[in-house]
């Protein structure tokens, strides 16, 4: 979306059409704990932090600035916050209809 940092864990498994803005964090918790594993069609925003051995449902957009450290499993929600929580029914696709509004 935009030139700046990305951290990635090189084990972590992303599906087909991710966004994924700067200053973000997709990381393992600990040696042993697993890594994040990425739906389809998700958006992850400016600062956010993915972090351990979880599960992001398809379609969900991550807020800027979150901590998401347990699974989402529920598709096509925005969550937001830290630690992230659910905090809308509206996933990425409501996001781009918006985005396009600008």
């Amino acid at each position: 979306m935009h030139l700046g940092p990305i951290l990635m864990n090189g084990h972590v498994r992303c599906g087909e059409n991710l966004s994924i803005h700067i200053n973000t964090a997709l990381a393992a918790h600990g040696v042993t704990d697993g890594i994040p594993v990425i739906g389809n069609n998700v958006v992850i925003g400016v600062g956010a932090n993915i972090i351990g051995g979880i599960n992001i449902a398809d379609g969900i957009a991550i807020g800027a600035n979150s901590l998401v450290n347990k699974s989402f499993l529920e598709e096509n929600i925005a969550v937001a916050g830290v630690p992230a929580k659910k905090i809308s029914n509206n996933g990425k696709s409501k996001w781009n209809k918006n985005s396009l509004r600008s």
